[in-house]
């Protein structure tokens, strides 16, 4: 997610009440990381396993994540703003910038902070970084781990959204094939992409005007990172990115498994339905009428799927 795609969108003020409603006090800490020191916060105090969140971006700070607080009556709830953006250092060193890092940032998190048994939640870049620690980890005491709006191989998304792109208007499309002709994403034409874009498949109804979460998420973003890794455009990836794949892995994965996706989710759920086929007793929860940002889009519906999964995973 970057600042221009988000920045225009709808104008609906219906998540501004929540905002205020849910969010409880965090506590917060640091650690230190590869590269430099990062800051967690942990909502909650409920007695079930606690469930870390892993944010998007890369470079986009686990605020807009909050709506997820909610689950802290059951549980703690963890997230941390990866190095880079929001609340942590912002390294200026570009060879930071690799999933190898990411993953030991991850690592040393989850060892520091949440030592014991855990559940998962990696929305966005966030499946793509859950999934790598998973495979390359092989960490214990994991309960379940939970794909948010996932993006678990770089050149399906990238033919998913050029599938999306034809749902776009004309002038939306020669825009983009203008920018990508000449490597210029800063004209007025591509920028008038963004309005056309996000409504319909990041937030139906969130944007930096009317949520606090994505206000804030936006103050803390760190486009550099995003520009690293996966580069200037939505719609085509020429960072360190470009050939993540780890579908063929699905297979190996030993415990259980959501895959959560929007009904207008830009990382489309057909995709999504196909990776829960290919993983061991994997479920799929679509969240009807919401985008990307299915915890901002429908929080009520998104909280409620990601309980009901969790509690028959403890259950089980």
């Amino acid at each position: 997610m970057t600042r221009r795609q988000m920045m225009i969108g709808s104008t609906m003020l219906a998540l501004s009440g929540f905002a205020k409603r849910v969010q409880p006090q965090a506590r917060e800490g640091s650690i230190a990381v590869p590269g430099g020191t990062i800051t967690w916060r942990r909502f909650g105090d409920g007695p079930k396993t606690p469930i870390i969140l892993v944010h998007g971006g890369p470079g986009f700070p686990s605020d807009y994540l909050e709506p997820f607080a909610a689950l802290g009556d059951e549980r703690p709830v963890y997230v941390w703003d990866q190095l880079g953006c929001g609340r942590s250092d912002r390294p200026s060193d570009t060879a930071l910038w690799t999933v190898e890092r990411s993953v030991q940032e991850f690592d040393a998190v989850r060892t520091a902070v949440v030592p014991g048994r855990v559940h998962i939640l990696g929305h966005s870049w966030g499946s793509m970084l859950a999934m790598e620690w998973l495979v390359t980890k092989r960490p214990a005491n994991v309960r379940s781990v939970i794909f948010a709006g996932e993006c678990l191989s770089v050149p399906r998304y990238i033919e998913d959204a050029n599938a999306l792109i034809k749902t776009l208007t004309p002038e939306s499309q020669a825009a983009i094939a203008e920018a990508e002709r000449t490597g210029n994403y800063n004209t007025r034409g591509y920028q008038a992409v963004m309005r056309d874009w996000a409504p319909r498949y990041l937030s139906r109804t969130a944007t930096p005007a009317n949520n606090d979460f994505l206000r804030r998420a936006f103050a803390g973003n760190g486009g550099q990172i995003y520009a690293h890794m996966w580069g200037p455009s939505e719609f085509k990836c020429t960072g360190v990115l470009k050939s993540f794949d780890r579908t063929k892995d699905l297979a190996s994965l030993r415990l259980p498994v959501l895959f959560h996706s929007g009904e207008f989710d830009e990382c489309r759920p057909e995709t999504a339905k196909e990776h829960a086929v290919m993983t061991p007793g994997a479920e799929f929860t679509l969240i009807t009428g919401a985008a990307h940002l299915t915890m901002l889009d429908a929080p009520g519906a998104s909280n409620d799927a990601v309980r009901k999964f969790l509690a028959r995973v403890e259950t089980a």
